[in-house]
């Protein structure tokens, strides 16, 4: 379909931000389009706003209705990673002007689904309020007033933060920590109440809780070093428009590893890794 292959990219940068999940985005366009072959297009006016309003309602009904599964998961869920060598082209689904950091992905899932629609198309895709109301169906003074709740709610994490050369060099540094087992000068780098964020999914072990404070993080990883856990080929990435880390076992990703940097960026206060191999599945390296 002529619709499919034009506007695929835009849905996809929308289901994909609102999820967290490669595969759900993907299903829920192709229930989109599938629904889509039963009406007249003919008498719709403005498709790409009225594909826009449908996949971002769609997906909404679909965090709601998930939310239950959510709560049963096993230890804390995080967004999966897109994955990319830095030589390689971005991949197709998310345009380059469209690319956020994983660290906003992350603080995307920490939201109700009409909060994640509000920041992704105010501070991602840059609408007015007034375009922000058509797709949701809130009025303009609300959507106003969910960005300006969630600006004092999230303060600095709200904007969508990298620092390329920073983070190139905290990668280099912690594949050298991961291989040598020393972490000290890696530890340096965080703030003291830094966070780890790790993402077994019940499926592999991992903390089942936030790891706090720059002391526990260092003996976290100085323990799994030790254990023989990060063992495996280390290979620089892009995560999400974002340096990080893929771990490879047996040629295929068994950690993905990136970094939030603070306001100031010359700290790191959050670190996340995810090693659900079904969120790593999608990988091709």
């Amino acid at each position: 379909m002529e619709y499919y292959r034009q506007y695929h990219s835009l849905l996809f940068s929308i289901a994909y931000r609102m999820l967290g999940s490669f595969q759900d985005a993907e299903d829920i366009i192709q229930e989109l389009f599938a629904d889509l072959q039963e009406k007249d297009i003919g008498q719709i006016d403005h498709i790409q706003a009225y594909l826009t309003k449908s996949i971002t309602n769609r997906c909404i009904n679909e965090l709601q209705s998930a939310r239950k599964k959510r709560e049963v998961y096993i230890g804390e869920w995080l967004p999966e990673p897109q994955v990319a060598l830095s030589a390689q082209i971005p991949a197709e689904y998310v345009e380059e002007k469209e690319k956020v950091s994983y660290a906003f992905l992350v603080v995307m899932s920490r939201l109700n689904p009409v909060e994640r629609a509000v920041l992704m198309f105010r501070e991602v895709f840059g609408y007015h309020y007034k375009e922000i109301s058509s797709i949701i169906g809130k009025s303009e003074a609300n959507c106003r007033q969910i960005h300006s709740r969630l600006k004092q709610k999230l303060n600095e994490d709200i904007s969508v933060f990298s620092q390329p050369v920073e983070e190139q060099q905290l990668a280099q540094l912690f594949i050298e920590s991961a291989k040598t087992g020393n972490f000290e000068e890696f530890s340096k780098k965080l703030i003291e109440d830094a966070v780890l964020y790790t993402d077994g999914g019940g499926k592999v072990r991992s903390a089942l809780r936030p790891i706090y404070g720059k002391s526990r993080i260092y003996a976290f990883f100085t323990g799994v070093v030790s254990k023989g856990s990060f063992s495996g080929r280390f290979m620089p990435v892009d995560i999400n428009d974002q340096k990080g880390v893929l771990i490879m076992k047996n040629n295929r990703p068994a950690y993905a590893v990136c970094f939030a940097w603070n306001p100031e960026g010359d700290s790191v206060k959050n670190v996340f890794i995810v090693s659900n191999p079904d969120k790593l599945k999608h990988i091709k390296i």
